[in-house]
């Protein structure tokens, strides 16, 4: 005799059908792959899909990605470290020792983890 089975459904993260499948009671389902939105990644899926007692729809978890950030002095001393929210823009310090201080990169539109370094100007006399 054939134990009861459950029907579930799964979603993408923009409520998009992804796929179906059937588990037997209080067993967990297996769901399809995700590909989420560049920039971001797959978590998890809500609700939990390990022990499944009745009928579900279940909806991908996705979470942007964070890259860690490092700014370094000119002598490779770390001033600060933050993570950066994939696409989104670093915080320097704007002064270091109350001298304007530039950057050896780009610290806009992050998309990966980066390390900038101080860069200082000429000194006026």
């Amino acid at each position: 005799m054939m134990g009861k089975t459950y029907q579930v459904e799964f979603f993408d993260a923009n409520g998009a059908f992804l796929g179906e499948c059937r588990v037997a009671h209080g067993k967990a389902a297996q769901g399809p792959a995700v590909q989420p939105p560049k920039g971001w990644r797959f978590d998890r899926w809500e609700p939990q899909v390990c022990f499944v007692t009745a009928d579900m729809k279940v909806f991908a978890i996705c979470t942007p990605k964070e890259y860690p950030v490092t700014f370094l002095n000119e002598n490779g001393t770390v001033l600060k470290r933050e993570y950066v929210r994939h696409g989104k823009d670093a915080n320097p310090p704007q002064h270091i020792k109350g001298r304007p201080v530039n950057w050896s990169g780009r610290t806009t539109n992050i998309q990966r983890p980066q390390v900038f370094r101080a860069v200082f100007g000429r000194q006026l006399a």
